[in-house]
Formats: structure tokens, sequence, C-alpha cells
């Protein structure tokens, strides 16, 4: 029964609208399309999921109660029922620098200035013992910050520095936290396999999520990334079914190991990533949530147990050498997905991190842009605030459907990690990957600063060099601009030599006429490299006759000319032009 109160609330909220149904919506829609089919407006995912324009109960049905309820299984809605009393979710920075004396003092600056927990990458920075962890860990308070080790193949010897580390700042076992970052499966995917034995690399993991779960019960000793898979091209589906495929994996191992299902899940921190696609990111993390709750309960993991620790790292395939300001804008649509999705903890990538070691700057703003949203625009304060919408409750529950399903496939194909030893998972992701590669090649997906409107004018340094000599990946990583970003080095070479490539453009008549053709065609030669010129006369009203524009396209030098007008114009003065 609907309180008469409260519905006489609702109707004053709709300010005196008329009610507007579907039919309506589409016949407004079916004006503006002008006869074109009204499937222009539908649109599909990596996965094959169609996305529809609009969203109704009729097309949504259901969708809403089956997400349940917050700090309930499948956790779709959030693994608590109340928000988190502390922060909106963890800020995570990565313990980096050019040895390991600046990585020290860059983690202590982030500390201070808002980061709530540290990233260590065995072998980077210089850290590659006992000792260099303790200098780079230097005047860090690590029984208020954790800190998370990603160990690569040298887990026994990353985990145990840090244990001796706890041990020397006299952290008791009880109080100490963070995690140990065993993930053998991301490793084989990311480093190559060879020489390696999956198996024993299963058996070690399980003896430390034992050792751990005696000794330290707040820290978790085992994570579960998705990122190797995710930057080499794979979808959403194809991450959350890698994610349940090598928990799955990972749970067996600890199982052998000797401990319950209880136990088992309470070693595993589960990492995803987040690109500048907000809805997907959105509905992909709850679905994550759906996704192992559903694992766990078939393993034997008691409800309240089933909901995962997950952290969200902003994915480097999104990211572009040129024009890198834009990828402040890229982080804060990855950041701002990750905490409406429910993250639990949140890594954002300095802009220019791909310019060699980030600047202060750099790092200040993928910080700050979590401060801000966390503080300023109060994005942790209401749980789950994506629930209930149509889009990403349709969304959710279809990613859910096939990632779920890719998982069966994969473990019906032997199970991680055989399915990616052998090729299979990465003969998917390749399929994938090619055809998201053919749409930002034909810039039918675009990519803001390289391959639409690019900036030939800026100053950036060379590429560094980021070569690990001791890396075959099996999922080998991508960039989506990487090639866009080929053909700029090659005229950039080409300008270094004195060689300037260019292209004419000869705009006919006035502005209006050729504007969008011109302004098509600048951004198609400079996405790749070529700089687009025009004569004065030619940018301001355009050029009236053929004799005009020879003579400007002949005092411009260039070697490649490009006539932009209209269709009428076309007609006229194309052919004498040319």
């Amino acid at each position: 029964m609907v309180d008469s109160a409260a519905a006489e609330g609702t109707a004053a909220l709709s300010g005196g609208f008329e009610p507007v149904d579907e039919d309506a919506w589409l016949a407004a829609v079916d004006k503006v399309l002008k006869g074109a089919p009204f499937t222009k407006l539908v649109s599909t995912t990596a996965d094959g999921i169609t996305i529809q324009p609009l969203y109704t109960p009729g097309n949504s049905p259901g969708a809403a109660d089956d997400a349940g309820f917050p700090g309930a299984a499948p956790f779709t809605r959030g693994a608590r029922a109340a928000g988190r009393s502390d922060v909106a979710w963890d800020i995570r920075s990565l313990v980096s620098g050019p040895d390991v004396a600046a990585a020290n003092a860059n983690a202590l600056v982030e500390l201070e200035r808002g980061v709530t927990s540290l990233e260590v990458r065995w072998g980077t920075a210089g850290i590659v013992d006992a000792a260099s962890l303790a200098t780079a860990l230097d005047g860090v308070y690590l029984d208020l910050a954790p800190v998370v080790l990603r160990p690569g193949f040298d887990v026994a010897a990353a985990s145990d520095a840090l244990i001796a580390l706890w041990a020397d700042r006299g952290i008791e076992p009880a109080d100490a936290v963070g995690g140990f970052g065993a993930d053998p499966i991301a490793t084989l995917a990311a480093r190559g396999g060879a020489g390696r034995d999956p198996h024993a690399l299963l058996a070690e993991l399980g003896e430390l999520a034992a050792r751990t779960a005696e000794r330290f019960p707040k820290v978790r000793s085992v994570t579960v990334s998705t990122l190797p898979a995710v930057e080499a091209g794979a979808s959403e589906g194809q991450e959350l079914a890698v994610m349940v495929a090598t928990g799955a994996a990972y749970l067996r191992a600890m199982a052998a190991a000797g401990l319950s299902p209880d136990q088992a899940a309470g070693q595993i921190q589960v990492e995803l990533a987040a690109d500048e696609d907000v809805f997907s990111t959105i509905a992909k993390i709850r679905a994550a949530r759906r996704l192992w709750s559903n694992l766990l309960a078939a393993c034997g993991v008691s409800p309240g147990a089933q909901a995962p620790v997950l952290h969200v790292t902003e994915a480097t395939r999104m990211l572009t050498r040129f024009d890198p300001w834009v990828n402040m804008l890229r982080t804060t649509a990855a950041v701002f997905a990750a905490g409406i999705g429910g993250a639990d903890g949140v890594t954002a990538l300095p802009y220019d991190v791909l310019l060699g070691d980030p600047s202060e700057l750099g790092r200040r703003v993928a910080r700050n842009t979590q401060l801000l949203l966390q503080e300023e625009s109060n994005l942790g304060r209401v749980i789950d605030p994506a629930g209930g919408s149509g889009y990403v409750e349709s969304l959710t529950d279809e990613m859910a459907s096939v990632g779920w399903s890719i998982f069966q496939d994969l473990e019906a194909a032997g199970g991680m990690p055989d399915v990616l030893l052998d090729g299979t998972l990465g003969a998917r992701i390749v399929g994938v990957r090619d055809a998201r590669l053919a749409r930002v090649a034909t810039r039918k997906a675009p990519i803001t600063g390289v391959s639409e409107f690019p900036n030939l004018g800026e100053d950036l340094p060379p590429p560094p060099l980021h070569d690990d000599p001791d890396a075959d990946p099996i999922l080998v990583p991508v960039r989506w601009a990487e090639r866009f970003e080929a053909l700029r080095d090659r005229a950039d070479a080409a300008r270094v030599n004195g060689l300037e490539p260019t292209v004419f453009l000869v705009n006919l008549g006035p502005v209006a006429t050729h504007t969008a053709r011109a302004t098509f065609a600048k951004n198609f030669f400079e996405a790749g490299g070529l700089t687009a010129t025009t004569s004065e006369q030619g940018s301001s009203t355009g050029f009236a006759s053929a004799d005009e524009a020879v003579a400007a396209f002949t005092a411009s030098g260039s070697g490649l000319v490009c006539i932009c007008s209209s269709d009428g114009l076309y007609e006229e003065l194309a052919q004498p032009v040319a």
C-alpha cells in the first residue's frame, strides 16, 4: 500500500510536468533521427552486451531486486551494511623513484599529504633485499600505514624482508597490517613462465598463506590481480572470468595446505582495473563482488566471509604519452567510477607516468584527485549510489553472466594456470584486443590529444626505456594509443632531420562552408604527425578561385594538399583546383 502523504510528496517533486511514456520518447527521438534507424543509438560492449539508449522497467525487469542489500551476499551493492567511518576508500601509492633514497622521500611525502597505504614493487627503485626495503620505508609507521608487496617470483624473499622489518620496528605479529601479494598466475602472465613450475608456485602460495593465517591475523598473503589480462586488452567479461578462475586456483592451493575455506578466503585481496569508461567500470566492480561471493559460496565459505577486499588500480592501457595532461581527466573518470562502484582501495597513476619517473606535480594530482572526490565531493558517503539505475543494474547482471560463462569455459579447458600457459586465454584476449585496436585505428574509438585534437607543438621528453630483460610476457601488454604515437614519433624524427611533414589545406569558400571538413582533415592528418597548414587568407575566408588556391599551395612548399569544402563547391571548384 502506498502512503497518501508520500504519494503527494512524490507528485510535488514532479513539478507539474506531464507524465511521459516510452512511446512519447521514441516519437521525439524519431524526429531527431530524421528517418535513420533507431538501432543507430544502440551500441555493444567488447563482450557483445547490448547497451540500450533508454532503460525502463520494461527492458530491465527485476534487476534492482536481484542486487540484494549492502553487506549481505551476494554483496553486489557493497561489502558493508554501513559506510566506512574513517575514509571512503584506502588511497594507495607506489613506492617508486630512481633509487631507494628517492623512493623513501616520495613515500614520506605521499603519506604526509593524504595517502593511507603503500605498494612496494619488488625489484624496482633498488628494492631487492631486506636492507633496501628498510631504507625505502624508513620513517614510515608500519602499524598505521599498511604496506602491500608486489613481489613477482621473489615471494619468499620479499615476505621475509617485510616480516623482519616488522620485528625490527617492534610491531607484534597480531598488530602487523598489509599484504605479501603472492600472485604467481599474474606474475606468469606478466613476466613469462620459462623454467617455472606453476604447481610449485601454487604450493609455495599455499604454504605462505598457512603461515600467515597462523601468525599475522591482519595480513593478507595472496593477491588475485587481473591487471596483466587487462593491460593485454581483455574485456570486462574476460577480466571477471580471470578473477574467478585465478581465485579458484588459489583456493585449491590453500586448501591443499590445510586451510579451511573461511581461512583461505581471508587470505585474498582482489585487484581489478579501472579505465575511463565510467559506467562499465562501476558495473564491473559490482559484478565482481557478486561473482566472488558465488565462487566462495561454492567452495563452502560462510556467507559472512564471502565479500572480497577489492582494490582497484588505474589501467595503464588507456594512458597516452602525447598530450599527457589529458591523462588527468582519464584518472578522474577511473577514480570516480571506482569510488561509485564501492572499491575498498584505489591506486591512481600520475599523469606523466609514461614519461619516466613521475614528477612531483604528477604524484600530487593523482593523490589530490582522490582526496577531492572523497572530502569535497563526498563520494563515499552514499552506499552504492548507482544501485537502482536500470542501466547500471542491467549492465551489472549481464557482465556477471558473461564473466561466469567465460570462467566455466576456462575451467572446462583445464583452469588456471593451464589456460594461461597453453595459450587458450591469450587467444581469447587477442581477439577482443584486435577488435578494439581496429576501432582506434579508424578513429571510431577516439583518443583525445592523440587521434583527436592532437597538439603537435608540445615539447615532451623522448619516451623512456621500460624494457625488463627478464620479462617475456605471456599476455603482452598494449596501450590503445601506441600506434598513433609511433606515427608521431616517425614524423618528429623527420623534423629532427630537417624534413617537415606537412599537408596544405585548400579551404574553398566561406568559413561556414569549409570549416567542418577542414577541422576533420586537420585532426586526421595531425593524428599521424603531419602539420596541417593553410594561408592566412585560406584560414579566414577561404579561397574563391583555383588560381588563389594554387598560388598559396605553391608558396607553402608542401608536397601534399587536401581540398576542403561543401559538396556544392566541390562540384564547382574541386576539379579545376586539383
